[in-house]
């Protein structure tokens, strides 16, 4: 690793692009949750939402700093033991006591941990690392199905779909032959309505929950689900310019989750038509920023990881928004740096923080 110069920034190199648009999806995360609940001054309260994200985002800016030094070649050489780290964490998980019918969450007091986020990451490096080498695929076909099935169990089938997604997208850009991603593409499609159809026959089968396949049946019928109805409401009532600069005063009308699933819907109401313009238009930036390093990087390793990072950000966006207009049946995913979570924002500063890295180290200069 090269020696570099230290600045208030971190190393000389460091992307001031990817790290001013972090902390700009940062800002307009708490400007949001303002608008969601009246802030009772600066006195600390981990109840009040606002100052849990406060929270969250320093611990994210921490964490993006501290990837900052990290060698992405003790990265890579260390994937494997992060992916066992985070297949036996998923896997405690589903000792744990259920809330609300899941397994998603592990209680440490004040805050609540879900691993299923920093295993989305931790999966992208560990697969970048099996292309990048070519190893046996038919080997990591299995593993990547065996820690899908176990976030299934817990269950929480939004963050199964991702992982399987960012996990074809990664081999698309490997040299698998096209038989073979298509039998891939047909196995995961028998397993899944196979679990749909176990779920549904079985009560001990946790895999697809009863309520999970009432949501996809409400779907598939003429009648949207009561979130997602709501929220049409609710972004139908923003406008161009959103309500709260308005002074028309239209009534809000309820969501449920709105600070976490449903958050794109009470942004929407908020700033507007061109509110959401400056959301989407600022990730497009992103993501364009992201291709250029993918294509100017040297190693394999780190074009698969900025590929894997992209299609895990873009997706998710995607799911999230799809299912708060009514596209997609409700899969609880959050929107990436909006959404009120620890876990889901510090999650995105390791991906922001991973991707700094590896511009630093390419000397990239874009």
């Amino acid at each position: 690793m090269n020696n570099r110069q230290i600045t208030l920034l971190g190393p000389q190199g460091t992307n001031l692009f990817i790290f001013l648009i972090f902390l700009i999806f940062i800002f307009i995360s708490w400007f949001t949750l303002y608008t969601l609940t009246e802030f009772e001054g600066l006195e600390f309260d981990v109840n009040n939402i606002l100052t849990r994200q406060v929270v969250f985002s320093v611990a994210s800016v921490i964490v993006f700093f501290l990837l900052t030094y990290l060698s992405i070649e003790n990265l890579q050489n260390y994937s494997n033991i992060l992916f066992f780290l985070a297949f036996s964490s998923l896997t405690v998980l589903l000792t744990t006591q259920p809330r609300l019918g899941v397994r998603r969450w592990f209680d440490l007091g004040p805050i609540d941990i879900q691993p299923s986020e920093f295993a989305k990451v931790i999966i992208v490096v560990f697969i970048a690392n099996y292309l990048s080498k070519n190893f046996n695929k038919v080997l990591l076909i299995f593993l990547i199905l065996g820690i899908v099935l176990t976030i299934l169990f817990q269950p929480d089938l939004g963050t199964a779909l991702i992982i399987s997604f960012v996990f074809l997208s990664m081999l698309l850009l490997s040299d698998l032959k096209i038989r073979y991603f298509l039998l891939i593409i047909l196995i995961s499609l028998f397993l899944f309505f196979l679990f749909l159809e176990l779920g549904s026959r079985f009560d001990n089968v946790n895999i697809v929950t009863q309520y999970q396949i009432d949501r996809i049946n409400e779907f598939f019928s003429t009648d949207l689900d009561f979130s997602q109805a709501q929220s049409r409401l609710l972004i139908s009532s923003g406008g161009l310019f959103g309500q709260y600069f308005s002074t028309e005063n239209i009534q809000k009308v309820f969501v449920p989750v709105e600070t976490t699933d449903f958050i794109f819907a009470a942004f929407a109401y908020n700033f507007g038509f061109f509110g959401i313009l400056f959301l989407l238009g600022l990730w497009g930036l992103l993501i364009s920023r992201l291709r250029r390093i993918l294509i100017v990087s040297n190693s394999d390793f780190d074009k698969f990881v900025i590929s894997g990072f992209i299609s895990l950000l873009l997706f998710q966006i995607f799911v999230n928004i799809s299912t708060v207009v009514g596209i997609i049946p409700v899969t609880g995913l959050p929107f990436p740096l909006l959404s009120l979570g620890g876990s889901s924002m510090v999650s995105i500063a390791i991906i922001f923080g991973i991707t700094n890295r590896i511009f630093i180290e390419n000397n990239i200069t874009i």
